[in-house]
């Protein structure tokens, strides 16, 4: 600065000088803008940051490609930095420490990060899908306490089937809690006793509004629940998470009603459609079965013949070798009876011999030990008078008792005296 007369004249340098020691001081801050005009440029990731004004910025390239969700032109982001101000152009400029979606493009970045763990994990895949019975027992219905979702569903399935039986689960469909009450719902439903088909329900709204049935606590309840799982959230063009991983997504509440009950005139006609298409399967078994019966029995009859036939032909090829085999053994028959003859009049002989040599020994013993080779001796027998009995004691003959003394050369009768 220098003092020109009355005036206090500034350089350019001197203006930009106090510029840059008033941004000096400006500590980091947050801004929320929309980015554009993104453009890598040396180790930098220039961009813009646009609201009713706009404002220059860079960042580190290699935090850029790091961070957790990279925003793209015209995303909605909060950036934390501080102001830097280029003296040599009198620019400001905002160096970017930290870059973070928000609002909706923060939501849809969680949305895709969750949908591709959910995609790998292969909860999204048509084969795990399961469609709900034509006509269900009982229909589970998960949706807002006051909300027009509800009377939608209810007005819509009444209307198509009167008789339909529906558990009704109020939750809150939006809010932190909503995820944690829907899926203790749809548990809840699952265990329930003849619950058939869970319908999930809500209307429109904004992503934000939305967020419950993106989130991973719902998704993954859906996924775990046994009961077919329709879900009916949103409208045409809104499309969550949960509605992938349902085993069938449709538009609407309204439409709901057409995918777990049909009305009375469809399931007539399905009724008549089915009888008449048993009527046909019947009428084609039938015919296929009497036209196998008649091939089985032509085939049977042609068996039956070849067997008759290989069985005449075995017969005429066998009977010569038969006949021949009786005539050898018609030949050898009478040598063999000689043989055996000769061979049992040697076996009689034999043990005629040895029952001849038996009763010798036996009667050579017998005399040995006769009573008869003992008196011959001069030894005597004792034996009653009466019934010839011997008397082995002295002391068994009575006085006056009639005894036979049995000598070498005959016997004598006695009469016992009393001893002396």
């Amino acid at each position: 600065m220098r003092q020109v007369g009355d005036r206090r004249v500034f350089s350019v340098e001197d203006v930009t000088g106090r510029l840059a020691r008033m941004f000096e001081d400006l500590r980091s801050f947050w801004v929320e803008a929309e980015l554009q005009d993104l453009r890598p440029a040396r180790t930098q990731m220039r961009f813009t940051l646009r609201g009713e004004h706009v404002l220059e910025a860079s960042m580190n390239g290699i935090v850029f490609e790091r961070l957790e969700h990279r925003p793209r032109d015209g995303a909605q982001v909060q950036a934390y930095g501080r102001i830097e101000f280029w003296r040599g152009r009198a620019q400001l400029s905002m160096r970017v420490e930290k870059l973070e979606l928000a609002g909706e493009g923060l939501l849809r970045a969680r949305v895709d990060a969750l949908r591709a763990v959910l995609e790998a994990e292969g909860l999204l895949a048509p084969g795990r899908k399961v469609r709900p019975p034509l006509l269900p027992r009982r229909i589970g219905l998960v949706t807002s306490v006051d909300g027009a979702a509800r009377d939608d569903v209810l007005t819509n399935v009444w209307a198509r089937f009167p008789g339909a039986d529906v558990a009704l689960v109020s939750v809150p469909v939006q809010g932190d809690a909503a995820p944690a009450l829907i899926a203790r719902a749809l548990r809840h439903l699952d265990g329930l006793d003849g619950v058939d088909v869970i319908v999930i329900a809500r209307g429109g709204g904004s992503l934000e509004d939305l967020m419950a049935f993106n989130s991973e606590t719902v998704c993954r309840a859906v996924a775990a629940t046994r009961t077919p799982v329709v879900s009916a959230v949103g409208h045409e063009r809104d499309v969550t998470l949960c509605d992938l991983v349902a085993d069938v997504r449709v538009s609407t509440p309204t439409a709901a009603a057409a995918a777990v009950v049909p009305s009375r005139e469809a399931l007539d006609a399905h009724l008549a459609d089915s009888a008449a298409a048993i009527t046909r399967g019947l009428v084609r078994a039938g015919a296929r079965a009497r036209i196998d019966v008649d091939r089985r029995s032509t085939d049977l009859v042609r068996a039956l013949r070849a067997r008759g036939d290989l069985g005449r032909d075995r017969v005429d090829r066998l009977a010569p070798r038969l006949r021949g085999g009786l005539e050898r053994v018609a030949a050898r028959a009478p040598a063999a009876v000689d043989d055996r003859a000769g061979r049992l009049e040697r076996a009689v002989a034999a043990r005629r011999d040895a029952a001849v040599r038996r009763v010798d020994g036996a009667a050579a013993m017998l005399h040995l030990l006769s009573p008869r080779r003992t008196v011959a001796r001069g030894y005597a027998i004792v034996r009653d008078a009466d019934d010839a009995s011997v008397i082995g004691s002295a002391g068994d003959v009575a006085e006056g008792r009639r005894i036979v003394i049995e000598m070498r050369d005959g016997a004598v009768p006695a009469r016992a005296e009393a001893p002396a």
